[in-house]
Parts: C-alpha cells; structure tokens; sequence
C-alpha cells in the first residue's frame, strides 16, 4: 500500500501545542481548558481550514519544504489556531477532559436529517482573488444555524492560507419519522471590511434516517456556488 502523508498534520499539531503553550504561560484569562480533548478539537478546527499537501516519498518532503517555512502560512495558522482556541474554550463540549474512547458521545434516538459539509469560497468581485478577512454565516429559519461541534464555527472565517474557502458541518434535526422527505432552505451571510455585505439563499432536499451521523465522511458534502464581494467603492457591473 501507498504511505500518503499530509505533511500539514505534523506542522499543525506541533504549532497548536505551541501556541496552548505559549498562552498558558501568559495567564491568559480566555483560556478555560487545555486538556487533550481541547487541544484535538482545535487540531482539527485548524486542519479543516488549511489546505492539505500530500506526499508519498523523502523526495516530496523536499519539495515542500518551502511551503512549510512560507511566514504567510505559519502566520494563518497561528490566526486559525487562536480562533479555534478561543472557540473551544467558549464551547466545550460536556465530556471534553474525558479519554475520547469514553467518551459519551450524545446521540438522538430517533429518525434524523443529516446535513452534509457545505462548503464554499469567497472572491474579490473586481480582481477574482481568493478573499481572506470575511466572515461567514449560516442561517436557516430559525436563526443561527447549530453546528455538530466546537471544531466547527459558525460565524467562520476566511483567511489567506485557506484561499477564500469556508465550511459548515450542521447539527442534525429530529424527524417525526423514518425516511421522511423535507426541503431545508438556508441563508448564508458574508461580511467583509470594506466590502458590501451579501447574502445567499439555497434550499437542500434531504430523507430521514435513523442512523445520526457522528464521523465526517468526506464524500457527503454540498459545495456552495462561488460568492463575490465588491468594495463599497466599486460599481458591481453584475447587477
């Protein structure tokens, strides 16, 4: 078998602990835990949001070299990786400093719809380019939009080493029964310094089922047609 690695794993494992490192030692108030669970959970906040770079050999190593050491891509990271901190620490999970393999993972016992990913990027509506510094929400009918878990934010943001992409994981919805049909319809909201805000609407068939999803899977995802901003000083020649 073929030994694919993301080379980013090691890079954002090492630098998170870094950074709960770093802001325990300055007796940060905002920083509530730093126990395993927490560290993982903003792992994987950081990892979601940062583009993966495979390799398969020592040879691809070397070729991504340079993308490690690139300041951009460390300063993002360490952007992310204080936003996931801070989100974590302000959304903890109830089994959060509890062993993973015991943790008691609430589940609804009963029929569910299960939302996938939805995911999406942000662009200058003038110069085409991947827009970082924008945030994201998701709305539906009744408000901000749940999340599966403190991984996922929502409001989220865009930053330069994500090129402009975001993501939403949506927490699952009680069904009255199995294999019921019904039309979801979000809004997505997008704000942007400088910018015109803009807003999105999309609906989103699903069934019921009995099985509430708790693993990501990569292939149920929703990909959101691409937003444009334009400054509030530039005519969007679009409308």
């Amino acid at each position: 078998m073929v030994n694919i690695h993301n080379i980013m794993e090691e890079q954002v494992i090492n630098r998170v602990n870094e950074l709960y490192e770093k802001v325990k030692a300055k007796g940060s108030s905002w920083l509530t835990c730093d126990c395993d669970n927490c560290r993982l959970d903003t792992i994987s906040y950081v990892l979601n949001r940062i583009p993966p770079r495979y390799v398969v050999s020592g040879r691809g190593m070397t070729h991504n070299a340079s993308i490690l050491s690139d300041s951009q891509l460390q300063i993002d990271i360490d952007r992310i990786g204080l936003d996931g901190m801070r989100l974590v620490s302000t959304a903890k999970r109830p089994y959060h400093n509890l062993g993973r393999l015991n943790a008691p993972i609430p589940e609804l016992r009963a029929p569910v719809f299960n939302f996938p990913t939805f995911i999406g990027n942000i662009f200058d509506g003038s110069s085409f380019e991947p827009l970082s510094g924008a945030q994201i929400t998701l709305k539906d009918e009744n408000g901000l939009v749940d999340m599966m878990d403190a991984s996922w934010s929502n409001p989220c943001n865009t930053f330069m080493a994500t090129h402009g992409s975001y993501s939403f994981w949506a927490a699952p919805k009680l069904a009255e029964e199995n294999k019921e049909s019904k039309e979801f319809t979000f809004t997505i909201e997008v704000t942007a310094e400088g910018y015109t805000p803009i807003t999105y609407t999309f609906s989103l068939p699903l069934v019921s089922e009995v099985q509430d999803r708790r693993e990501l899977n990569s292939t149920y995802s929703l990909k959101i047609q691409d937003l444009f901003l334009f400054r509030t000083d530039v005519i969007n020649e679009l409308e």
